[in-house]
């Protein structure tokens, strides 16, 4: 297996650019999102395409060994993992952009600070709100999410959510 530096020099000699913003991105959750898109965009010629999705898949690899807490399933997995679930299908039929967000950021932290934003007005009391039905799902979704990855549940510690102890 190539080290971390071996890795970043392969990619180095095509694509100085990819490599300078994968450094800015390392130790960041936004580093997985950044290699799916690179992988999954026609950046490389056909006959080094396998090369640089391999770089690039062992790049992330290594990026989740160090920082764990940014690991990321990919959108393909996701998208299997989440197929079959109604709560899913119901905000992606009525909501597809915020769909698409939930099947990036599942299995990451990014997900539940996605969907408290969600269900948190930070607009200034500007937001419309959901549809009843659309916010039962994402809640359930949200229930589902921290069981399957318990590491990533929001830890609250504000007065209204500790327990009252008199």
């Amino acid at each position: 297996m190539l080290s971390k530096n071996e890795l970043f020099r392969r990619l180095n000699a095509r694509f100085p650019d990819v490599v300078e913003r994968l450094i800015v991105l390392w130790g960041s959750q936004e580093l997985g999102g950044y290699i799916n898109e690179m992988m999954s965009g026609g950046r490389a010629d056909a006959a080094d395409k396998d090369d640089f999705r391999f770089v690039l898949s062992s790049l992330k690899a290594e990026h989740e060994k160090e920082f764990p807490k940014y690991a990321t399933a990919s959108v393909e997995t996701n998208e299997s993992v989440l197929a079959n679930n109604k709560e899913f299908s119901s905000i992606n039929s009525r909501f597809p952009r915020i769909g698409q967000k939930i099947l990036v950021t599942w299995g990451s932290s990014a997900f539940c600070e996605y969907t408290n934003e969600l269900m948190n007005d930070k607009r200034d009391g500007h937001r419309q709100g959901f549809p009843e039905d659309v916010v039962v799902a994402l809640f359930r979704l949200m229930q589902e999410h921290d069981k399957q990855f318990p590491q990533f549940v929001l830890k609250i510690t504000d007065i209204w959510s500790l327990t009252n102890k008199m």
